[in-house]
């Protein structure tokens, strides 16, 4: 039987050392995140529980309650469809009835107005079907997973070969790679990546959240500079077995020198180093089917997972549905 006990400032230490021993974990279950999210976002409070069988922890389920708006409150197991539900050492043998039914019991209780489960691909699996069975409604999702075996030259020579020549064309033409904490240089690639994110259409994360991200030793900011001038940076995230591909920026003109290539074997060749066991290169939307081929020419692999979500007061919901696009506007704008 588990049950959960709520994590607190007595007990949040042994957090990241449970999580650790979870298999597939990423950095999206790590404290540091939860430190750099309820930094960074007044909308969000953390709701973090420690999974316990008797009187032994283990496993954790990360969450956090969404307020976008007085009177409007959802629990996601993780924004933004990330990563997020249970995670136990052991998840073998698990029946995750009563953990589910505890957090519809807590959102009855507190007036969430919404309940949604993101699951990684491993639990999609092993969980999915209990909550659809429990009346979730399924949304389904896909990253591209490229395994490391620790060897980069396995790997530089299963890449497409427009990889391996663009890769070639960026060091030729004087392209340099480079692992950065300034904050001169996070300045430079956050107004590139604001001028990238308006160009695709899309909602920038805050610049506070990539620096606390940064100090929290749970982000690296790989650039590349063409002539002492940044053309180009990637945020990613590190943490037990994997590297996960995050934010991305780029100048439209110098494209042509691959930059972005330079990049993306740039890091893999580090993860390989570093003995991670996984390159996660990111959720893509189905329809940018050229961001899909992209991510397959270096060999990596689309790996489905899925999100789970009950109403709870569909009143609430709905003004929230007719809120939402006004707001991620005027968020947009203050960024």
């Amino acid at each position: 039987m588990y049950t959960i006990a709520p994590l607190t400032s007595q007990n949040q230490n042994e957090w990241d050392t449970i999580i650790r021993q979870c298999p597939g974990s990423t950095a999206f279950q790590s404290f540091a995140w939860r430190d750099a999210l309820t930094r960074s976002f007044k909308q969000l409070t953390p709701v973090y529980s420690l999974i316990k069988q008797e009187d032994t922890t283990v496993g954790g389920l990360p969450a956090f309650v969404f307020q976008p708006i007085p009177g409007i409150r959802l629990w996601h197991s993780m924004p933004w469809n990330l990563f997020g539900g249970i995670h136990l050492v052991d998840s073998s043998q698990v029946n995750p009835e009563a953990l589910i039914t505890s957090i519809e019991t807590a959102a009855t209780e507190k007036g969430w107005c919404e309940i949604r489960w993101t699951l990684t691909p491993e639990h999609t699996a092993i969980y999915g079907d209990s909550l659809t069975e429990a009346g979730y409604e399924r949304i389904n999702h896909f990253t591209h997973l490229l395994k490391t075996n620790g060897n980069i030259d396995a790997l530089w020579h299963a890449y497409n070969k427009r990889v391996r020549g663009a890769v070639r064309k960026a060091e030729k033409s004087g392209v340099e790679v480079t692992n950065t904490d300034s904050a001169e240089a996070l300045s430079t690639f956050y107004d590139l990546y604001l001028a990238t994110v308006k160009q695709l259409g899309g909602t920038p994360k805050p610049r506070t959240l990539m620096q606390t991200l940064l100090q929290q030793k749970i982000a690296r900011l790989a650039i590349a500079t063409y002539r002492d001038t940044m053309i180009a940076g990637l945020l990613y995230l590190h943490f037990n077995r994997t590297v996960t591909l995050w934010c991305e920026a780029s100048v439209p003109e110098f494209l042509k020198y691959r930059p972005n290539n330079a990049i993306f074997h740039y890091i893999i060749t580090q993860a390989c180093r570093e003995k991670y066991e996984w390159v996660d290169f990111g959720a893509s939307p189905p329809e940018n089917t050229g961001l899909i081929a992209h991510k397959e020419q270096y060999r990596a692999v689309r790996t489905d997972f899925a999100s789970y979500t009950k109403v709870i007061s569909p009143l609430k919901r709905a003004l929230w549905t007719q809120s939402e696009g006004a707001l991620r506007q005027i968020y947009t704008w203050m960024q």
